[in-house]
């Protein structure tokens, strides 16, 4: 669930590294949250989301890892700052208010669904964990903003808002899932999804029509009844 998009403007009750002010120190530090950030992403795009611990950024750091305590409290910290950090290229150019919201919408929700998929772990990360990063607010806020143009009411705004969201997610994780899956088993992959699903179930699988998905939930919102 994106929860910075279904749920933005409410009360947030999920502690959050983005909530905690980062602590200062008179002498400048030779690590920055940037520097963890950075050597994390690194980790996870070599050795994957299971070889994420704080000792291990530490060492691909090669500071001592109370170091890296100072700066974040927690593994959890560690998945939503690389998280949001992967989403910056998303969020740094989004439709303006001229455009048409479906326009808007589609656009966005494919630049959040893409940052995504470019790194296997980011949404396998993004399905367990609330996305309250700046970035991630900033892509959920203009798919919100444009939404709430289309003319719906409240519950039909908030329908599609959450049909919105479960596609950017549940397409990112399941086509994550399925490059893993090939990356492992190469031919007895193959084998197995073709015995497994007939050829649209695979396509579908894969989201190669992400695009036309969310064409059919726009088209919806538009034949929903106004009020």
């Amino acid at each position: 669930m994106l929860t910075s998009m279904a749920d933005t403007g409410s009360e947030q009750q999920f502690e959050s590294v983005f909530q905690r002010s980062p602590r200062k120190r008179r002498a400048k530090p030779a690590l920055s949250r940037d520097r963890i950030v950075g050597g994390t992403i690194a980790l996870l795009d070599r050795d994957g989301a299971s070889a994420l611990t704080m000792r291990k950024v530490a060492a691909e750091l090669e500071v001592h890892a109370t170091s890296l305590y100072w700066h974040v409290e927690r593994r959890e910290d560690l998945v939503d700052l690389a998280v949001d950090e992967i989403l910056a290229g998303a969020a740094s150019a989004l439709p303006g208010p001229d455009v048409p919201w479906d326009v808007a919408v589609k656009a966005t929700a494919r630049r959040f669904y893409m940052a995504l998929t470019e790194h296997t772990w980011a949404a396998e990360f993004a399905g367990s964990r609330p996305l309250l990063g700046p970035n991630a607010i900033t892509l959920s806020r203009r798919i919100v903003e444009a939404i709430q143009g289309s003319g719906a009411d409240e519950e039909g705004q908030a329908v599609v808002i959450r049909a919105v969201s479960n596609q950017i997610l549940g397409a990112a994780t399941s086509a994550v899932a399925m490059r893993v899956a090939k990356s492992g088993h190469s031919q007895g992959h193959e084998g197995a999804v073709s015995a497994a699903v007939a050829k649209a179930d695979a396509l579908a699988v894969e989201n190669t029509y992400f695009d036309q998905a969310l064409d059919l939930i726009l088209a919806g919102a538009e034949a929903r009844p106004r009020g």
